[in-house]
């Protein structure tokens, strides 16, 4: 019989501690408005989630990363169908297309940005369905999650939401170089990390656009990006709406270009503090 209720009354956080400490094995289906989310547990432990707009088989996603090759993928699905005993995880190890570790990291940070976004819902439907395994083709990690690290990394990523998004209310938004840097830049060391979205803003991309290109979460690159903005480096505006088109096919105006000059006197002025 299916455990079923709703995370208003019972919430997510607490909802997983059962799962937990009950060593339970199943599948946990959200549901709310036009989102939804199903969440796989073995033995108390996550092996795999997916959100609704991002339910791609283990294969596309890879793919997708760079990870593997089109000809490696029409392979390993050839081996796949001809063993259907064996999960996709499983072939594309043994075919030696991806290493243990690489497809532990690939897969961990896919499945932790599905699960991050649920401690959010103020209210959805659940369902447990015990003993529910994942399709064979599902991003299952090799190494299950702990809750705990889920539990813990939800919560504090709630609490600085809330602070992001007083400046950046949506990924919509598209990020544009100051002209003016502030008295605040002074002093600004960037991480690597922040160098890969500092190298992505060109006023044209959105946030969730520099996550797709730089292979960061949403949440790091909005976390860097309201860095920028407390620095006076950079502001947040509403992405343009698409220019009309002429019979010709080309558009009414050019959208503005980034000035390489002022992109180059803000990293030179960086790289000098």
């Amino acid at each position: 019989m299916a455990l079923v209720g709703n995370i208003r009354d019972f919430g997510l956080s607490d909802f997983l501690y059962l799962v937990d400490r009950g060593y339970k094995t199943g599948c946990l289906h959200l549901n709310r408005a036009d989102d939804s989310a199903s969440l796989y547990f073995d033995k108390g432990k996550l092996v795999t989630a997916a959100r609704k707009d991002n339910r791609a088989p283990i294969i596309e996603l890879l793919q997708t990363k760079g990870k593997l090759t089109a000809q490696q993928v029409q392979h390993a699905i050839q081996v796949q169908r001809s063993d259907g005993d064996t999960s996709m995880v499983q072939v594309l190890m043994q075919l030696n297309y991806i290493s243990r570790d690489d497809m532990q990291r690939v897969l961990q940070q896919h499945i932790e940005e599905s699960v991050y976004g649920l401690f959010g819902w103020p209210d959805g439907e659940f369902r447990f369905e015990q003993g529910q395994r994942p399709e064979p083709d599902a991003p299952i990690m090799p190494s299950p999650l702990p809750v705990e690290h889920l539990i813990m990394e939800g919560v504090r990523r709630i609490d600085e939401w809330g602070r992001i998004r007083d400046r950046i209310p949506s990924t919509d938004m598209v990020v544009k170089f100051v002209e003016q840097p502030g008295e605040k830049a002074k002093g600004v060391n960037l991480a690597p990390e922040e160098w890969r979205v500092f190298a992505r803003i060109n006023g044209k991309d959105t946030l969730s656009e520099i996550a797709q290109k730089t292979n960061l979460s949403e949440f790091d690159v909005c976390r860097i990006v309201y860095g920028f903005l407390t620095a006076g480096l950079v502001d947040v505006i509403k992405k343009p709406k698409p220019m009309p088109v002429m019979a010709t096919g080309r558009p009414l105006a050019e959208p503005p270009k980034v000035k390489k000059s002022l992109v180059s006197r803000i990293i030179t002025r960086i790289r000098g503090m």
